[in-house]
């Protein structure tokens, strides 16, 4: 796998793992489903708000509103359940791994299209900002929309990473990029450091910098990303440990950062406690099987 273009690790703060994942039930039983029952947590997350969503966008295709949930939950969806899952599986069952990355493919496509739709109706000069290279064009959002911007650069990080390194989707990193940048320029600390952090994995995916420069980026948006959280966050670890840490093959760093973020009371915050209980399994499991991802 190529840790520069392709990456499984290129992980907007979204879901749980190092994710922001927004779900639309009451916060304790869904801790308790996601904690106990993750695989019933997806198939009720994909029937009662992604499916749901999909049909509403069908009929009203033009509703920015619409496109700005559609684009959010697919990607929570196909990031937090089934590129989870297919990381899980990676281990022993390679085939049923790449089926499960090409069902969240699908849903992170269908997400960019309404990210796209979405930008392109709110902002008339979007489609030539999100395509210039040049970087001639100069491109402010509104804050209202920070997050529309961020689901949108997480679909598109998840398009790439699921691409299986399909150069029509590689060729799009820079918009990850250019949209993430754009709400760290309005504000740095939006969402708890959300786009400090995405902007962590796609530091170390691009190819325009070289190795020991995006170490230092990295590390002062972990910092950064950290201090936006106060520190309850387990996502900015999480996110350090699996694309830096393990990219250097940095083991002693790895251990370290997955035990410092096990550290963190779920219970403490309750902004974090959904997420923190996915990342506190994600962690677990990657220290059950640190073995296999240094050599």
């Amino acid at each position: 796998m190529n840790h520069i273009l392709y990456t499984k690790n290129f992980q907007a703060k979204i879901i749980g793992l190092p994710f922001v994942l927004t779900f639309f039930f009451s916060c304790s039983p869904t801790v308790y489903i996601l904690d106990h029952k993750p695989k019933f947590a997806g198939q009720l997350y994909k029937n009662n708000v992604v499916s749901k969503t999909q049909n509403k966008i069908k009929n009203s295709e033009n509703n920015p509103a619409l496109l700005n949930n559609g684009v959010e939950e697919l990607t929570t969806y196909a990031f937090g359940f089934l590129m989870e899952e297919s990381d899980r599986a990676m281990l022993d069952n390679y085939s049923k791994a790449k089926e499960l990355e090409s069902q969240a493919h699908q849903y992170f496509s269908q997400a960019v299209g309404y990210g796209e739709s979405a930008l392109d109706i709110l902002y008339g000069d979007y489609t030539d900002w999100i395509s210039d290279n040049s970087g001639d064009i100069i491109f402010t959002p509104d804050s209202e929309d920070l997050g529309l911007f961020y689901w949108t650069a997480a679909a598109y990080g998840g398009a790439i990473s699921s691409s299986g390194g399909d150069p029509s989707w590689i060729i799009k990193l820079p918009r990850v990029g250019k949209l993430l940048n754009s709400i760290v320029a309005i504000d740095s600390s939006w969402n708890h450091g959300a786009a400090l952090l995405a902007l962590i994995s796609f530091t170390m995916n691009n190819p325009l910098i070289s190795s020991d420069e995006a170490n230092k980026i990295s590390k002062n948006l972990f910092n950064s990303a950290v201090d936006a959280s106060q520190g309850l966050d387990m996502g900015p670890y999480l996110t350090y440990a699996e694309s830096v840490s393990k990219v250097r093959q940095d083991k002693k760093e790895f251990i370290e950062l997955l035990n410092e973020a096990l550290k963190i009371d779920i219970l403490s915050a309750k902004d974090f406690q959904l997420t923190n209980t996915i990342s506190r399994n994600r962690a677990e499991w990657l220290l059950e099987n640190i073995d296999e991802f240094f050599y």
